[in-house]
């Protein structure tokens, strides 16, 4: 009788461990989903603005103009050094440079560092892109 109760006692502690483990698994996965950073136009009625970095260093730039009606997306690969976000883009059919500038009174605290290399600060707490200020949503 004893053996027996001591393998339902072995059972129930190895199905409990499982359990846990693939709910700490799902609860990690639900938070990578998320991405690592996300950028946002307020309102405005020139163009709406978004830039998701995710969480597998891809990153995609969505670009709505209003004006023209046209959508844009730019997509590239982003690495992290020195506590800045370090963009670099794909082929795009912008000038990379022209849509990060600003001169809206904003202190742009992007640097661009070529055709196709733009540095965030990962502290800032928004980006100036087309002018059009883009507060982080998330972190």
């Amino acid at each position: 009788m004893k053996l027996l109760r001591f393998f339902r006692y072995k059972y129930l502690l190895n199905s409990r461990k499982r359990h846990y483990a693939s709910l700490a698994l799902s609860i990690a996965l639900a938070h990578a989903s998320f991405g690592h950073a996300r950028y946002r136009s307020v309102g405005n009625g020139i163009s709406d603005i978004e830039l998701s970095l995710d969480q597998d260093q891809k990153f995609q730039l969505h670009l709505n103009k209003l004006d023209e009606h046209k959508e844009y997306t730019v997509k590239g690969k982003w690495t992290m050094d020195h506590d800045n976000y370090v963009l670099h883009f794909k082929r795009s059919k912008f000038d990379i440079p022209n849509l990060f500038s600003s001169n809206t009174g904003f202190q742009n605290a992007i640097m661009v560092q070529g055709k196709r290399t733009v540095t965030i600060p990962a502290n800032r707490n928004g980006v100036v892109i087309m002018g059009i200020y883009c507060p982080r949503l998330s972190a």
